[in-house]
């Protein structure tokens, strides 16, 4: 259960982050978006997997939610990268955005 609250937590915290990269923001949006919201992007990711970090360890004991985080956050990198090579447009579900 731990790895599943884990994911959901980390997939929109991977997909914020990758948002907030020009190139990728070209590749999902087909133009830039301003530099507010990609800073608000940046900021959402690195507070997701903040969060992520600290219900690893709250839900498990320190050592084993270590390894918790590791192994999500390299399933859920994954998840995105390969998401943005096959089918870029599908990575802007996973922060709950609209079309």
């Amino acid at each position: 259960m731990t790895w599943l609250v884990a994911l959901v937590i980390a997939m929109p915290g991977f997909a914020a982050l990758c948002l907030s990269m020009k190139k990728c923001q070209r590749q999902i949006f087909e133009t830039p978006v301003p530099d507010a919201r990609s800073r608000s992007f940046r900021y959402i990711g690195f507070v997701a997997i903040a969060a992520l970090s600290i219900w690893c360890m709250a839900a498990e004991t320190w050592s084993t939610g270590l390894v918790v985080f590791f192994g999500v956050c390299t399933i859920a990198s994954l998840i995105v990268i390969f998401t943005l090579a096959i089918r870029p447009r599908l990575v802007r579900y996973y922060c709950w955005l609209p079309v």
